[in-house]
Parts: C-alpha cells; structure tokens; sequence
C-alpha cells in the first residue's frame, strides 16, 4: 500500500505501550516496562498494514531530569525491542517541553498531532488516538481525529460512548483488534453499491457473476 493511502494509529508511549510510573518519569531502560500484549498489539498492526507513530509528552526533558541524548538513546532500544517482536513504528514525537513552557506542541494543545499528520500525509478523520489520558482525548479531538481511551476496567462496562466522544478499551491489544477488524473502506463502498442498477441480463455489468460456461460440442 502506497504511502498516501496507508492508515495510520498515534500511540501515547507512556501507560500505552510501556508502564507508566507512578512515582515519576520513565527515565532510563530499566525504568522502561512494556505492558502485556504491547509488542503484540504493535505487530498486529503491522500485520494490517497500520502504520504506527508514537506521539508523546516527555517534559522531564525540558525540567532538566533527563537529556535529549539519553531519551533519544532509551528511545532507540525501545523501537529495537518492538522491531524484534514484529512491530514497526515509523517515527517518534516528543514534546519535550518543561510543562510550565505554554508550547502548542504538549498534549492536550494538538500541535504534535498535526506535526505527526503532516510529515505523513494522514487525514485526521480516518486517524485513531489511543492514549490513556483525558488530555490526550483532548488533543485528538482538536486534531479532528478519533480516539480511543484506554482504561483497565473498560471490559466491564456495555455502556455506549456519548456522541463524538472517545471509544475504550482494556488495553492496546484490544484497542487495535477492534481497529483492525472494521470493515475497510473497499469493502464498505461494495456493500453501499446500488446493486439494483445492475443488469441482471448482462453478466459482464455483475462484479460477482460467474463467467459462462460455454457448451460442449
């Protein structure tokens, strides 16, 4: 699938793909702990062609308790990890900002977003936002794209999303199977066709019709 035509998921990092700490920021490898099914949910993705972008907040970076370098450096053996287990993710976006700085790029402004979508040709309202953040939600909301929160209880609710708000889901893994498996855009326009327009009479007007078999002599 061509670059113009491929879908794409923006993924939050931290309390997504990796476990998000309590006590403060994810700050070397060792503090870095991927959550169960992450890697499988990103080779899923793969699988069906979704291109994945990681589009995160790290204003550790920006309050001095983590150089660029050393997140650049986590960063590289995080995407090496993933790539291993069958994933591919595309590109990474940080914001690395002090939190106090006012840029549009920190999540829930939607300045990373549309960075994200802009350097890859995505158009917001085919794009999913999975995060676990109602700041996150935020942001794809102003992007114009769609989200999808993540909360551990999710799987124990039937309760219907209000009107353009966010779907859930328990955890990525089950985020991406229900993304992977809606109906394509291919199969939606066969299925709105006007098949009375057909003629019936005439086979070759029937996208589905079996050739004719001619007679033997």
């Amino acid at each position: 699938m061509s670059r113009e035509m491929r879908r794409y998921v923006l993924l939050e990092r931290d309390g997504v793909i990796n476990r998000r700490l309590s006590a403060g920021y994810v700050k070397s490898w060792e503090d870095f702990e991927f959550l169960p099914r992450a890697l499988d949910a990103l080779r899923l993705l793969a699988e069906n062609d979704y291109g994945a972008l990681v589009v995160s907040n790290q204003g550790c970076v920006g309050k001095g308790l983590l150089s660029l370098r050393e997140l650049q450096s986590m960063t590289r053996r995080f995407l090496l990890e993933v790539a291993l287990a069958g994933g591919d993710i595309a590109k990474v976006y940080y914001c690395t900002h002090d939190p106090l700085d006012g840029c549009n790029c920190r999540k829930p402004e939607p300045g990373l977003l549309c960075r994200a979508m802009a350097e890859h040709a995505i158009r917001p309202m085919d794009t999913y936002v999975i995060a676990e953040s109602e700041s996150d939600m935020r942001a794809a909301s102003k992007a114009g794209c769609r989200g999808f929160l993540l909360r551990r209880e999710a799987f124990l609710t039937t309760a219907v999303r209000s009107e353009g708000g966010p779907e859930t889901a328990s955890n990525l893994y089950e985020a991406v199977e229900k993304i992977v498996r809606r109906i394509s855009p291919t199969q939606a326009i066969v299925m709105q066709a006007d098949w009375t327009a057909f003629d019936a009479a005439d086979p070759s007007a029937n996208l589905f019709a079996r050739p004719r078999r001619e007679p033997v002599a």
